[in-house]
């Protein structure tokens, strides 16, 4: 096996082998990069991080030629003037950066890649200078806090956080959707709060769902460890691949372990997946993601519950058209209203 112990984050998102690992493509090298993990444990944040960025911000799978990347690399760190020193491009990197510690970096990082891929995520990334942003209805956003914590905002979701934050802490609150993944900082735990909870994590990836309006409230953990508390004084602390559910109105709550915690943050790349959902549930999902009205006038399908999986450039008929197809009910659309009849 290869010897990747001197990689730094630049060489991980310029790796073939890698960006297969971590988009789950090959599986000689998913077998290869978590066989050599296991092995190097002081590497593995750094290729985390690394995942994490082709996972999340690198759509496309095609790659970065490497002499593109180690020329732009250079220019970052001549622009930081990261310790006046360069990448040696005839060998491998004889400095060790973590590259996610420098918002600057990040950003121009983003700049570069958007440049290269004319239809890249990138487009829609933004570094927060104020201290709240609200994505309306229809739209997915995706932001990095001033501690290089990216977030995805779901639609008609808001995120606010005091003029400390970085500072003395690191507290965010939400209302609505959103995916963090959360930069690691021992001394300052990251918190965010919502109506109902309280998460704290130190660094990790995790979705939460929680609409003041909703009556299902749920935070998925993918990786790391999170502590949650509710107003019932109740403590919940979240392993990976684990799930918290609230059901508000009848004030209940619990922890479980979930078998694909992937999906609920498939949001983020554009996908609406239905698993059980009841339709009074996948309404209110359509009205934010279509910009639509709903008008359920036949409550004896409210509890109806629906399997699928669509996108959400799909058409609303389409998706509506489908979902019917398992528990039939007739509908019509008024300009944005949808009558369910």
């Amino acid at each position: 096996m290869s010897d990747f112990s001197t990689y730094i984050f630049k060489d991980f998102i310029s790796d073939p082998s890698f960006i297969n690992y971590a988009k789950g493509i090959e599986s000689e090298d998913i077998i290869i990069w978590e066989k050599w993990l296991a092995k190097n444990p002081d590497n593995l944040k750094t290729a985390e991080e690394a995942r994490d960025f082709i996972t999340h911000l690198l759509p496309s799978r095609r790659v970065l030629p490497r002499r593109f990347i180690d020329n732009e690399w250079n220019r970052l760190c001549n622009t930081l003037d990261i310790d006046n020193k360069r990448v040696n491009t005839s060998g491998k990197p004889r400095f060790k950066i973590k590259v996610w510690h420098y918002a600057a970096t990040i950003a121009l990082l983003i700049s570069i890649f958007g440049a290269f891929f004319s239809e890249s995520i990138f487009n829609q990334n933004e570094l927060i200078t104020g201290n709240e942003i609200f994505v309306p209805k229809g739209q997915i956003r995706n932001i990095l806090l001033p501690d290089n914590t990216l977030v995805y905002l779901n639609s008609d979701t808001r995120l606010s956080y005091n003029t400390n934050f970085g500072k003395k802490n690191r507290e965010v609150f939400l209302e609505g959707e959103a995916y963090f993944v959360v930069t690691y900082n021992s001394n300052k735990p990251f918190i965010v709060h919502t109506c109902e909870n309280e998460i704290e994590v130190l660094g990790t990836a995790f979705n939460v769902k929680a609409y003041p309006d909703g009556n299902i409230h749920q935070i998925s953990l993918e990786r790391g460890k999170i502590l949650i508390s509710d107003q019932n004084q109740e403590t919940y602390a979240l392993n990976p691949n684990q799930t918290y559910l609230l059901i508000r109105n009848i004030k209940s709550s619990k922890a479980f372990k979930t078998k694909n915690v992937e999906e609920y943050s498939s949001w983020t790349q554009g996908k609406i997946i239905l698993r059980n959902h009841c339709l009074s549930d996948i309404a209110k999902d359509l009205e934010r993601s279509h910009e639509v009205i709903f008008d359920i006038q036949n409550k004896q399908i409210l509890r109806s519950r629906y399997t699928g999986e669509f996108s959400r450039d799909d058409d609303i008929r389409k998706i509506l058209g489908i979902i019917r197809l398992t528990s039939p009910f007739d509908f019509e659309i008024a300009g944005d209203t949808i009558i369910i009849k």
